[in-house]
């Protein structure tokens, strides 16, 4: 199967959906537990932890990127301190190669002063092995998804890597005095989702949907056990998931959702003013209008088409005050929160108001 979201042979093979699929997983992860114990994403301790979001993402694609042709390989890894400059290597690759070393763990080095409040030592230490870590990536060619390493590791690197989480760290110091508090309050997540979050979701369960049958139909094509070639696998695997996860599971949940419409604690909701998940056959049909023409257009190759779904769906929703999308006008439904459906849940972290104790009378002096 071709398209925009082709991962083949030619880009990494299997290492591309696994990448994909790990950092979609990560994030569904994090904004779980996130949301779960602080509720609602808001105001700049918000913008913090999408900062910390986006680091996250940024070094996993900086672990794996650029994947290459099966063919070509790195050169062997540079066991040696400071021999990155050695004969034989670029100047102008050396030094992209140590930029980019020593830059991808500063973002990491502010937040973990900025935003979590690490000493320095700590923060030093992350930045190591986390360098460490992409250089255990780049050495092993994807932990063994591709036959050789796609990229130099090079001893140095871990070195830069501390020094660059070392340099975030001063700079989280600096930010610590001029800029806002970062760590999240306790917020009831009460109100209508924003469309962002929505959004959001959906791609978290695109990602899944088909990088996650594309791993799948690549690890059976390897493993000698795939009844089909790989792209007709691939397409049987999609209609298969799309079918499972779109129309089933939203019949069987609570909050009608799907995978990642519930990381995002969002919830399809009765068009009424009480608190209460919609009826199934309205979930069952608005289900339908959403993922059965993506997963026809995609399943014959016509991805940029499927791009008309989101967008029809999308328009109401950016000119109505409630943003209610098409799909759920169509249905008599709308997009709510978990914590709406469930009749006011409070995430964990909220921080209740207890009145004090009322203070005792001093007791009777004896005599």
């Amino acid at each position: 199967m071709g398209g925009f979201f082709e991962a083949g042979a030619g880009t990494g093979g299997i290492a591309a959906p696994a990448a994909a699929v790990a950092v979609a997983v990560c994030c569904a992860v994090f904004l779980r537990l996130h949301l779960g114990r602080y509720g609602r994403i808001a105001g700049w301790p918000g913008r913090v932890t999408m900062a910390v979001l986006l680091t996250g993402i940024g070094v996993g694609a900086y672990a794996v990127w650029p994947l290459p042709a099966p063919a070509e390989c790195a050169a062997e890894p540079l066991t040696a301190p400071f021999s990155l400059g050695g004969p034989g290597l670029p100047a102008g690759e050396v030094f992209r190669h140590a930029a980019l070393a020593f830059a991808v763990p500063v973002p990491v080095g502010l937040l973990a002063r900025y935003r979590y409040r690490r000493g320095v030592l700590s923060t030093v230490l992350l930045g190591a092995l986390l360098a460490l870590a992409v250089e255990a990536v780049q050495a092993t060619g994807v932990l063994g998804a591709l036959p050789c390493p796609h990229r130099v590791a090079a001893a140095d690197d871990v070195l830069l890597g501390a020094a660059g989480a070392l340099a975030g760290w001063l700079l989280g110091l600096a930010a610590d005095r001029v800029l806002p508090r970062p760590w999240p309050s306790g917020l009831a997540d009460l109100f209508p989702p924003g469309l962002g979050r929505r959004a959001a979701g959906h791609l978290i369960d695109l990602v899944l949907w088909w990088y996650g049958t594309l791993l799948v139909a690549a690890l059976a094509v390897r493993a000698g056990v795939a009844p089909l070639p790989e792209s007709e696998l691939h397409t049987a695997a999609l209609i298969a998931a799309a079918v499972l996860f779109g129309l089933v599971q939203p019949l069987l949940r609570g909050d009608r959702s799907t995978p990642g419409r519930a990381c995002l604690r969002l919830a399809t909701a009765s068009a009424g003013p009480l608190p209460a998940p919609a009826s199934r056959p309205r979930v069952l049909v608005r289900s339908l209008l959403l993922y059965a023409p993506v997963t026809v257009l995609f399943a014959v190759d016509l991805h940029w088409w499927a791009l008309l779904v989101p967008i029809a769906h999308g328009l109401p929703a950016l000119a109505r005050a409630d943003g209610t999308g098409l799909a759920d006008l169509l249905c008599g439904t709308r997009t709510a929160t978990r914590a709406w459906t469930e009749g006011g849940g409070l995430p964990a972290k909220l921080i209740r108001y207890a009145p004090p104790a009322e203070p005792r009378a001093p007791a009777p002096r004896a005599g």
